[in-house]
């Protein structure tokens, strides 16, 4: 039964400091596998998802219904955490700055698994563990990032 009270952690900043409200949204996931081509031939079959090859070899965008718009990733399967292969979907969020992300999963007992970097006209990315164990990504969103 819910108590009608909803709590929003973070607010204060670690520590009860002031600090700004920080905003992320789920912008993108990935589906990570070992054999693109069969993953992708899977979900086209059950959602009727439709594809397009994008930047190195074992990537593919997904795209929306209307076949012009990216809304996630099939890729190689990659190993963001320590002897563990990312299983699952990963998830990307779009934050405003990144350099922000990192401070605030440091201080809140995160792990960095991936230093900033840049994707060349679509933004800075950084990929961070919290402490259940949990990959996640933020993403920077700016179309001049070189």
């Amino acid at each position: 039964m819910s108590s009608g009270v909803t709590r929003v952690w973070g607010l204060g900043g670690v520590g009860g400091g002031s600090m700004e409200v920080m905003t992320a949204r789920l912008t993108h996931f990935a589906i990570n596998t070992d054999d693109v081509e069969a993953t992708q031939a899977f979900y086209g079959s059950v959602f009727d998802w439709q594809f397009r090859d994008y930047g190195e070899a074992g990537f593919v965008q997904i795209l929306d219904a209307s076949g012009e718009t990216p809304m996630g990733a099939i890729q190689q399967r990659r190993q963001l955490l320590d002897n563990a292969p990312t299983l699952g979907f990963e998830c990307t969020f779009g934050v405003e700055s990144v350099d922000t992300v990192r401070e605030r999963v440091l201080a809140a007992g995160g792990k960095i698994l991936m230093e900033k970097s840049t994707i060349p006209g679509v933004g800075h990315l950084l990929a961070f563990e919290d402490p259940g164990g949990n990959p996640a990504l933020v993403m920077e969103y700016d179309s001049s990032a070189a």
